[in-house]
Parts: C-alpha cells; sequence; structure tokens
C-alpha cells in the first residue's frame, strides 16, 4: 500500500489531510479530513471527513484506492479557494495602492501650482526675490515635465527683475511674507479693536 505517495500527488499546496482511525470487532474505520490552512473562509470547516471500513486485509487492499480521487477532488477545491483569497487579497492591496498613489500626486500637484501661483503673485507685486524662493518651492515637488514651466518662470522674474542690466536691477519690494503655502492658509487678520486712546480722545469730546 503506497499509502504516502498516494496522498503526495493528491494533496494540493498547503494541504492537510487528518486520519482517525478507531476499530469494533475486528472492523476498523478510517476517517481522512483534507485540510488547508491558507484558507481563511470558514467554509472549509463544513467539510465532512471521508469514511472507509473494512478489515484490515481489506482496506491493505482497497483503501488507498478508495481515499486517492475524493480526496483529490477536494483538496483541488481547497486549493482554489486559497488561490481566490490571495488574488482577492492583491487586488484590495493594489486598489489601496492606486487611491493611495493617486492621493499622492493630487498633492504634489497642489502644493506645485500653489507655489507657482506664488511666484506669479510676487512677481506681479515686484517682489522678485520672494517670486524666486516660490519657484525654488516649486522645483522641489516638481516632474520632469514642470522643468520647462519653472525654466520659463524664473527667466521671466530675473528679466522683470533687471538682473545684469545695464543701468542695475529694479527696484525689488521683497518682503518674505508670500512665500509659504502654510503661511498663506494660516494667515489672518485680526479684527480691528477700539483703542483705549480713542475711548480718552472720546470722552475729551463729551
Amino acid at each position: 500500500m503506497d499509502l504516502f505517495k498516494t496522498l503526495s500527488e493528491v494533496l494540493g499546496n498547503g494541504c492537510t489531510a487528518t486520519i482517525t482511525i478507531a476499530q469494533k470487532d475486528g472492523i476498523m474505520t478510517v476517517s481522512v479530513l483534507p485540510g488547508n490552512d491558507l484558507v481563511k473562509d470558514a467554509a472549509k470547516n463544513k467539510l465532512v471527513p471521508l469514511n472507509v471500513s473494512g478489515t484490515p486485509d481489506e482496506l491493505d487492499t482497497g483503501f488507498v484506492a478508495a481515499i486517492a480521487e475524493p480526496i483529490r477532488q477536494t483538496s483541488g477545491l481547497l486549493v482554489n479557494m486559497a488561490a481566490y483569497e490571495k488574488a482577492q487579497e492583491e487586488a484590495k492591496a493594489k486598489s489601496k495602492m492606486e487611491e493611495e498613489k493617486k492621493s499622492a500626486e493630487a498633492n504634489r500637484k497642489k502644493e506645485y501650482d500653489g507655489y507657482v501661483t506664488l511666484a506669479k503673485t510676487n512677481l506681479s507685486e515686484e517682489k522678485y526675490r520672494d517670486a524666486l524662493k516660490c519657484v525654488e518651492s516649486a522645483r522641489k515637488v516638481a516632474t520632469a515635465g514642470d522643468k520647462a514651466t519653472l525654466d520659463a518662470l524664473e527667466s521671466e522674474i530675473n528679466s522683470k527683475s533687471g538682473q545684469g542690466a545695464l543701468f542695475g536691477p529694479a527696484e525689488d519690494k521683497s518682503d518674505g511674507k508670500n512665500v509659504s503655502l502654510n503661511a498663506q492658509k494660516s494667515g489672518k487678520k485680526n479684527p480691528a479693536t477700539k483703542s483705549n486712546d480713542d475711548d480718552d480722545f472720546n470722552e475729551e469730546e463729551e
């Protein structure tokens, strides 16, 4: 009886076979329950064992043949379940990665566009050094495709600032107040408050 050789052929990857033997009145009953630790679905717990009964001589002769095909079919089912679960997990992981990738790209693009807008705003207000700082910040989050745009913007800033001009550079009104996206988001003006001096002045008028 080539029991183990047969089991090695019919058991799929990750599959197990639990064998229980009972004997009563000279008749032996052998139960074989295939399993697979790779399968997480609780449906695998509903599998029932394959029972084969007979005398020792009968089992020696026909046991292997009796269990081979049923175990092959059950094992194949379990392997398919494991493969299906793995494919689901991979699909979920890939989907999550794609979402994270899209989110990261959206954030990068938002930051890039924000610095480009700041640079143009500073340029229009003749804040040339501040404009160049914004261009430099934009380069840190830029892609290769953004390089030409940033180069052109930097060239425009240098040109309008008069860098290298015969009569020297133009007046630069940079104040460093508009070079950070965080500062722009959190920047809030305090509401006007009435001073004590104003109160004193009003009292004197009365």
